[in-house]
C-alpha cells in the first residue's frame, strides 16, 4: 500500500509543480505552441471540474469531489489486493484527485489547466493520473472478472 501512497505524492508534486510554473512565468490566456498548433501550453484557470461543468457551483463541488475521495481512499484501505498495477492506479486516481480537488480548487478557487491537444479541452497533469488511475481500474477489474489477475 505504501506504494499507492508513493505514487499519489509524486502525481501531487508534479502536478502542483507544472501548475506553479505556468501560473508564475506565463500571462493567463497565453498560449505557445509545442507541436504545431495542435498540442500547446495555454494557460487558463478552470472554476468548475471537467470541461468547466458546474462552474459556479462551488460548494456542491467541493462536497461531491470530497465525498467521492474519500469512498476511493476508503476502497483503496478495504481491497485486499497489494498488485502494483492495482495500487499504481490507485495512486495515480488518488494523487490527481487529491492534488486538483483538495489543493487546487480550496486554496485557490480554481485548477490551473494548460495542456491542450488538438480539439480536446485544455486539461493539467493531475487530470491526465486521475484519467490514467481510472483506465488503469478498468483493465485491472476487467482481468479480474476474466480471470486474469493483474
Amino acid at each position: 500500500m505504501i506504494f499507492q501512497w508513493i505514487v499519489a505524492a509524486i502525481v501531487i508534486l508534479l502536478d502542483q509543480l507544472t501548475k506553479y510554473i505556468v501560473s508564475t512565468r506565463m500571462s493567463l490566456w497565453e498560449s505557445i505552441p509545442v507541436l504545431g498548433h495542435f498540442v500547446n501550453i495555454f494557460y487558463v484557470k478552470n472554476t468548475g471540474v471537467g470541461f468547466s461543468l458546474f462552474e459556479f457551483k462551488s460548494e456542491f463541488v467541493e462536497y461531491l469531489t470530497i465525498t467521492i475521495i474519500a469512498g476511493v481512499v476508503l476502497f483503496s484501505f478495504l481491497w485486499k489486493d497489494k498488485s502494483r498495477f492495482f495500487r499504481l492506479s490507485m495512486g495515480l486516481l488518488i494523487g490527481g484527485a487529491i492534488s486538483n480537488n483538495l489543493i487546487s480548487r480550496p486554496i485557490f478557487g480554481y485548477v490551473v489547466d494548460f495542456i491542450q491537444i488538438g480539439w480536446w479541452p485544455v486539461f493539467n497533469v493531475a487530470d491526465s493520473c486521475v484519467v490514467a488511475g481510472a483506465i488503469g481500474l478498468g483493465i485491472y477489474f476487467l482481468r479480474r472478472s476474466y480471470g486474469r489477475n493483474s
